[in-house]
């Protein structure tokens, strides 16, 4: 994808110097965005060169390779095939060359939605669609194509067809992107759409009426914090982390891998950035009855929920968000053995239940959808505690790790040997940052420097105190009892 992306901006740039001697105010980072998501179209930018231009710019095929995410185990590569965009720039004779530039705009047009439909499965590729499917977020399949959406990243409102996308073409304003959903859903009414608006038929917690309707839970809004690789995707289904938590996750299972590799138990593609979220979260009334605000951390594989017992719980207290901490109190479930392990303090982990959990991504179904909405509130601001409006997110900032490592160049650190951290002598090599892993005094000093990066790139964001994680795991599983 760099390659093409790089190719891409020498074309264009080459282009407007040669044709036009208009200024090129434009910044390297929009041109690349604008490349990126134009990218299908950069044959067609060849049918206005001349023929010796033409001669200059050898397109080579060119597949981005496919990569895993969180959730993608690395041996499993096959499996997140569905995530992996692949762009294709082909190779050119004289002849094609000369059928593109007699082509009138409306076949050129055609031309390029052939092009994309066939690479990416989606219809007019990286191009604004909110106006085009009538201002309405959700399946567009006129326009975006079959099992195909309008919708817009990290908005936590849009109809649950937008949440689970793996792969988009545009991160800032509505475009066409795939939903990994086996069947369309043609009647948007019979999407849920948030704060107990589904149908009692349609839901796994039918049987639990208050769970339809709002509850007596405050609401609490604080930050979460996500380690993630170039990929975009919502945090749905997913684990999060206070920036203790987070911290944690890297200096156990990221860091000590060597070569900057920074792969994990059950991921390939490197972690190169920590995403910070603004989360407001309202609990049901079932688990508030219980005096809690969060329910149990459940586990997600791909988007799939693998536990804790079968994600029973689900059906007992919709999809509230869950927490845990290492403390060693009745919080420590269900990784327990990091009790006494952890000693970053004020480490918490988070669980955002999403829409169809019991089936991975590119399994789930229209009727899984209905049945099984998910926590994420759609068409509201603010969580109503009902059993599929437990909470909003929106994304307000992210920092690189290695500027939190104080590492200036990726390249001189690999080949000086360099290593973050290696688990056997407790500390790096060419850096300092992740020394003392079981330090209390250090593990706080780490927590204040991804503080202040943040205040530095972000100065002017609210401080919000970490809620206490109040899950208890012998009232909460109460009901198996029963």
């Amino acid at each position: 994808e760099d390659v093409l992306e790089h190719r891409a901006l020498t074309l264009f740039l080459f282009l407007c110097f040669k044709r036009s001697a208009m200024p090129l105010g434009i910044t390297l980072r929009a041109t690349r965005v604008a490349l990126a998501a134009a990218a299908s179209s950069a044959l067609l930018l060849l049918a206005s060169a001349s023929a010796e231009q033409h001669d200059l710019l050898v397109h080579e095929e060119a597949a981005s390779a496919l990569t895993s995410d969180d959730e993608c185990s690395a041996e499993g590569g096959d499996g997140c095939a569905l995530n992996a965009l692949q762009l294709r720039a082909q190779k050119n004779n004289e002849a094609e060359h000369e059928s593109l530039l007699q082509m009138t705009g409306s076949e050129l047009e055609a031309r390029r939605d052939f092009e994309a439909e066939n690479s990416t499965g989606i219809w007019h590729y990286a191009q604004p669609c909110y106006w085009p499917c009538k201002k309405k977020p959700g399946f567009c399949e006129n326009y975006c194509g079959p099992m195909n959406a309008c919708c817009k990243y990290e908005i936590s409102g849009d109809p649950p067809e937008c949440h689970g996308v793996r792969l988009w073409p545009a991160l800032t304003y509505y475009t066409c992107v795939s939903t990994g959903i086996q069947q369309s859903m043609p009647d948007g009414n019979k999407v849920p759409t948030g704060g107990g608006s589904s149908g009692p038929q349609e839901l796994i917690y039918a049987n639990s009426p208050h769970l339809l309707n709002s509850s007596d839970a405050p609401v609490l809004t604080f930050y979460m914090y996500r380690s993630q690789s170039s990929e975009n995707y919502d945090p749905e289904n997913q684990n999060m982390g206070s920036l203790a938590g987070l911290l944690w996750y890297l200096h156990n299972e990221i860091v000590w891998h060597p070569g900057l590799q920074r792969s994990g138990t059950n991921f390939a593609t490197p972690k190169t950035r920590i995403e910070k979220f603004k989360v407001s979260t309202k609990a049901t009334q079932p688990l508030w009855d219980l005096g809690m605000n969060f329910g149990v951390v459940n586990a997600f594989d791909l988007t799939k929920c693998t536990g804790p017992y079968a994600c029973t719980n689900f059906k007992e207290y919709g999809y509230p968000v869950g927490c845990e901490n290492w403390e060693g109190g009745k919080a420590s479930f269900p990784h327990g053995q990091w009790v006494g392990q952890n000693m970053y303090p004020g480490a918490t982990w988070y669980s955002l239940p999403g829409p169809c959990s019991s089936k991975g991504f590119g399994e789930k179904t229209e009727a899984c959808m209905m049945s099984e909405p998910g926590g994420a509130c759609r068409n509201q601001t603010v969580p109503t505690g009902a059993g599929d409006c437990t909470y909003v997110y929106e994304k307000v900032g992210e920092i690189s790790i290695d500027e939190l490592e104080g590492i200036n160049s990726q390249g001189t650190f690999t080949a000086m040997g360099y290593q973050e951290y290696n688990k056997d002598t407790d500390k790096g090599y060419g850096t300092d940052f992740w020394n003392g892993k079981m330090s209390t005094t250090a593990n706080q000093n780490r927590i204040d420097a991804a503080s202040a990066l943040f205040k530095k790139h972000y100065p002017d964001q609210e401080d919000l105190a970490d809620p206490p994680c109040d899950f208890n795991f012998d009232k909460f599983y109460a009901y198996a009892s029963r």
